[in-house]
């Protein structure tokens, strides 16, 4: 599967979206009104040009500004827009009950273990809280918050990571990134940081446990 030496880690950055949990942020909306929800997709992503939903995951759009662009499109009137932008991200779920469960086992063997999400200041408001996404990892990095995608990279580092591995005494190889995304892990891989493209949120779980066993093997 790989060659990366989960023993000598000191930190596992971990996504979100697709790795853990493959619900989407406006997932209520989509069950409860499937051609509403298509239509907030439609100007967040796909009739979206400029491709601004990336200022929005760097921190430059906030959610205001989001709910003005979809108001300003007539679906819905911009008070109820970030109506629903609070009540879909705070009933977001996992794919499995048993991932925090596996989180805090992996956290027990010694490592700290981090989510590294791409994503919006309505995650950070509140799924983060109403899942209390604290109480499960030693950190939580979002790009919203950091003003960096992981994919983002200056000249000799990516900055979405820098800050947390120079904080914590941390060099690249000792970390290890799991991800959904191939443009993510390779970057990493490119700055010496290890990383790991998984298929699916199952696919984590699988990684998880393998990572927990060797390094409970060598305790």
């Amino acid at each position: 599967m790989t060659d990366v030496n989960f023993d000598k880690l000191k930190v596992i950055f971990i996504d979100w979206y697709l790795t853990l949990t493959s619900v989407t942020f406006l997932n209520k909306l989509k069950v409860e009104n499937h051609a509403l929800f298509k239509k907030f997709i439609n100007v967040i992503f796909e009739n979206n040009p400029e491709g601004w939903q990336y200022d929005w995951a760097r921190g430059k759009l906030s959610k205001e500004d989001v709910a003005k662009k979809i108001s300003q499109a007539g679906i819905m009137p911009y008070e109820k827009v970030l109506q629903t932008f609070a009540d879909c991200c705070s009933h977001q779920t996992l794919d499995y009950p048993n991932t925090f469960e596996k989180i805090d086992k992996l956290r027990q063997t010694g490592v700290k273990v981090v989510l590294a999400t791409d994503n919006w200041d309505v995650f950070t408001d509140y799924t983060v809280p109403s899942l209390q996404l604290n109480k499960h990892f030693d950190s939580i990095l979002s790009s919203n918050e950091i003003g960096y995608l992981k994919r983002d990279e200056q000249k000799d580092n990516i900055p979405f990571f820098a800050g947390y591995l120079e904080k914590n005494n941390i060099f690249a190889p000792e970390s290890l990134l799991i991800d959904d995304n191939c443009l993510n892990t390779e970057m990493c891989q490119k700055h010496k940081l290890q990383g790991i493209k998984v298929q699916s949120t199952k696919d984590t779980l699988n990684l998880l446990d393998t990572i927990i066993k060797e390094r409970t093997y060598h305790e």
